[in-house]
């Protein structure tokens, strides 16, 4: 009960010192900045004109504009009914009916409004509670404790990791103070103070920051920066009144990306052989090591798997594009996007890879000794 008030605590603290340090940092805002527009929700009471088709070319496409009558449903301006014209287009698609719901936004106070989106908020905080749920039912305190890493680890990345950038500090230096961060947390919070927590965090931390040195490589003698990227004009854009240098940003976007499933890989490992020894203290460290390797060829098959389909499915888009121009391969190859993504892919599924030998040998080495029943792989409490 100690330990739960005193976590309980520290997070609250933790949080609060993110949130001030997040709040202290002083940027300008982009040129672009949209000052003076208010947004709120709204629903529609009433379709006054409608004047939908089907688009003469894609027959699963409807097109056209509609006279829309929205009751505000939110902010200072809630109850207010409004109306709106709807355009929708092949590329907003944002059809409306009554009881549909929009994000509106007003530079007027809603004389004139923009249809922004659709509300979607209930659908997202439902999926979350769903996942939440399910995450606690089956873990049990585990559960609550997985939770609570995800949200610090969250947290860490909002209102420190980029707060970091933009008050100047390195990309890559931002990404490692994260990941140490969040990696610690978390096999603290999920372990306790024990040795698989440690073996684990250093397993980590030692062989993202191999992805981190990887990529760097890489993009130094390959090209590769966030500069061949296609955000990189509305990134110079928003950032070229700042500290905020965004040429090390991809470099610390595959090291963030890597630790989480370096992460996965290391506990898996390090969690296995600490069972196997609890189960059967005479297991030597040779016979800890082969199981160790054992292990993780399984998960070394899996977890590469899915990374690469990871990134392939965030980059589908594009690679119908490309397919259907018959782009020729050396052309592909040597595109930016696609090294770009390659590389993001590779060094990920790479540190993956090397994480499996140092967990085993650095646990079977801990653990494998005869002195075993003095060192602590777990807390008191499961």
């Amino acid at each position: 009960m100690k330990k739960s008030v005193c976590h309980t605590l520290f997070i609250i603290c933790y949080i609060l010192l993110l949130l001030v340090y997040s709040r202290v940092q002083k940027f300008e805002k982009p040129g672009d900045y949209p000052e003076g527009i208010e947004y709120a929700r709204a629903e529609v009471v009433e379709i006054v004109e409608d004047d939908m088709g089907q688009d003469p070319d894609y027959h699963y496409i409807r097109i056209g504009k509609q006279l829309m009558k929205l009751k505000i449903i939110s902010g200072k301006y809630k109850g207010k009914t409004i109306e709106a014209i709807n355009f929708v287009t092949r590329t907003t698609q944002m059809e409306g009916a009554v009881g549909t719901r929009y994000i509106v936004g007003s530079y007027d106070g809603y004389i004139t409004t923009n249809i922004m989106s659709y509300e979607r908020s209930g659908l997202i905080f439902s999926l979350v509670a769903a996942f939440l749920a399910m995450v606690i039912f089956y873990g049990r305190k585990k559960g609550v404790a997985a939770v609570a890493a995800l949200i610090v680890t969250l947290l860490n990345v909002v209102f420190l990791f980029i707060p970091m950038l933009i008050n100047g500090v390195s990309a890559i230096l931002a990404a490692v103070i994260v990941g140490l961060l969040s990696t610690f947390y978390t096999m603290i919070v999920l372990n306790g103070f024990c040795a698989k927590s440690f073996i684990a965090t250093i397993c980590c931390t030692s062989c993202t920051a191999f992805a981190g040195l990887l990529a760097w490589a890489v993009g130094r003698f390959g090209g590769i920066t966030t500069l061949n990227t296609p955000e990189v004009e509305n990134l110079l854009f928003i950032t070229e009144n700042t500290k905020f240098r965004i040429d090390n940003l991809l470099t610390a976007g595959i090291l963030i990306a890597s630790m989480g499933a370096v992460m996965d890989t290391s506990m898996s490992i390090v969690s296995s052989l600490c069972e196997l020894k609890d189960q059967n203290p005479s297991m030597t460290m040779k016979q800890l090591m082969q199981s160790g390797m054992n292990i993780g060829k399984d998960i070394m098959g899996t977890m590469t798997n899915t990374l690469i389909l990871a990134f392939a499915g965030s980059s589908i888009n594009m690679m119908v594009i490309y397919y259907m121009y018959c782009m020729p391969a050396i052309s592909l190859l040597n595109s930016d996007f696609m090294v770009v993504e390659s590389v993001k892919g590779l060094i990920s599924s790479m540190a993956v890879v090397m994480s499996i030998p140092v967990a085993t040998v650095m646990t079977a080495m801990t653990i494998g000794k005869d002195n075993f029943q003095s060192i602590s792989l777990r807390p008191n409490t499961k």
